[in-house]
């Protein structure tokens, strides 16, 4: 029997959804009358010329007393930022205006033959189009990926604030990074990135080991990481080197970056047992990369050793000392996996069904989406954790540089580098949880 309470929820998710439908009839209408602002006049046929800051604050000023109005909670970066991204994502612009129209509205012949395999593999609802009009101050900061990498500001149409943002020159090579534009001078595809204002993920743990101790923000934060998975892994990729160092910080989001190793999902575990090496970081390669099997689940994994740092705030120092001294004492290393005291039981459940030792008992990274949005969405504003927690912080972390003091290890050389598999050590004994051996689902359905 459905009680008043879930009839409220159920309401107020229904007078949500029609917002966002409402906003989205909106910027379609904006996008329509300005599409030279948005780099669509090859598109759309307007000869507005009128400028459109006016409008967009018009707009948003409407949206977001439009929530008030309802009761509903506005938050600009859900209820309108992602809604424009949305819309501008290649399957959103072919479905409202034919994809042989958006692939021949595209002026440069080689990123015209790029955009067409965008369809062709159907990545096309997870790359957005960006308008090359939108960057200013190019500054050159490096290569990657064997590609130059420039620093930028962005300054949307729909979101006057500028944001510092990264473009990387690309060949016809797909990858699935985050959204692609045009250089209009030289016609090179460029892949637009979120350029970092803290650091990875690691950098941030470093800079505020107990600066970040609410539940709220920890499951935000895992929110955004498993959908960032769940996006690769639905479109058929693996990633192949999660870790905390390919996870990029901005004030508002976290992503997943450095597809260079992802492979095809259904091809993951042949190129690894083919190659008989793997390219990663200890000890976040699961447990049977060592046999040569590579799957979802094998990101998963690693996954869930980020779910563990996020509260044990542990940052692993250089892996020599796992590859020098096999036999340490699970017990007394400083790379040890254990349950942090002070925890919720579901907390300690999650992360430990991601470190299960057969992947089929592990979730998927849609599934942690699914079951951890519900719980998310129940916390209050604030949810300080334990203080057991930062308890178990301050000892951990004074342990790991004890060892780096004794044996003149440094953190920094903590990188990712190419083991083959019969030297790859084993780290299952370090991870001293205790296990269900069962299926996810009903793991999760008995918390």
């Amino acid at each position: 029997m459905i009680d008043e309470n879930d009839i409220e929820r159920i309401y107020s998710q229904q007078l949500h959804t029609e917002l966002i439908n409402e906003t989205k009839a909106t910027a379609i209408k904006l996008i329509e009358l300005y599409p030279n602002y948005f780099g669509l006049s090859n598109l759309i046929n307007n000869l507005e010329q009128q400028p459109i800051h006016e409008s967009i604050t018009q707009a948003m000023r409407n949206t977001h007393f439009a929530y008030i109005d309802n009761d509903i909670n506005f938050d600009h970066a859900l209820d309108w930022v992602l809604v424009w991204r949305q819309l501008l994502s290649f399957k959103a612009l072919a479905e409202r205006y034919g994809q042989e129209q958006v692939v021949t509205s595209v002026k440069h012949t080689r990123a015209r033959k790029v955009i067409d395999q965008i369809y062709l593999k159907g990545l096309d609802q997870y790359m957005q189009w960006f308008p090359w009009s939108w960057f200013s101050n190019m500054q050159f900061i490096g290569a990657g990926g064997f590609s130059a990498v420039y620093a930028v500001t962005m300054t949307p149409a729909y979101d006057f604030r500028p944001v510092r943002m990264a473009l990387k020159i690309v060949d016809d090579k797909l990858l699935n990074e985050a959204g692609i534009t045009v250089c209009e001078s030289t016609g090179d595809l460029m892949m637009v990135m979120k350029c970092s204002n803290s650091g990875n993920l690691e950098d941030h743990m470093k800079q505020l080991p107990l600066g970040d101790l609410d539940l709220k923000t920890i499951t935000g934060t895992l929110l955004r990481l498993a959908a960032n998975l769940a996006d690769l892994h639905k479109a058929g990729m693996c990633h192949r080197n999660v870790h905390p160092r390919n996870i990029v910080c901005t004030d508002s989001d976290y992503f997943l970056v450095d597809c260079r190793f992802a492979t095809p999902a259904k091809e993951s575990s042949s190129v690894t047992t083919l190659t008989k090496a793997v390219y990663g970081r200890l000890p976040y390669i699961a447990p049977e990369v060592r046999e040569g099997i590579y799957t979802e689940k094998s990101d998963v994994y690693s996954l869930g050793i980020i779910i563990w740092q996020l509260v044990s705030k542990v940052i692993f120092p250089c892996p020599d000392a796992l590859l020098e001294n096999k036999s340490a004492a699970a017990e007394d290393h400083v790379y040890r996996i254990e349950p942090v005291p002070g925890l919720p039981r579901w907390y300690e459940a999650l992360y430990t069904a991601c470190l299960e030792p057969k992947p089929k008992n592990r979730p998927d990274a849609h599934q942690i989406c699914s079951m951890l949005q519900p719980i998310h969405n129940a916390l209050g504003f604030s949810v300080p954790l334990d203080p057991q927690v930062a308890g178990y912080i301050v000892a951990r972390k004074a342990e790991v540089a004890n060892h780096l003091k004794i044996l003149n290890y440094a953190i920094s050389d903590s990188a990712s580098r190419l083991y083959t598999l019969s030297s790859l050590p084993s780290t299952q004994s370090l991870v001293l949880l205790s296990f269900k051996n069962q299926p996810f689902q009903i793991v999760w359905n008995s918390i």
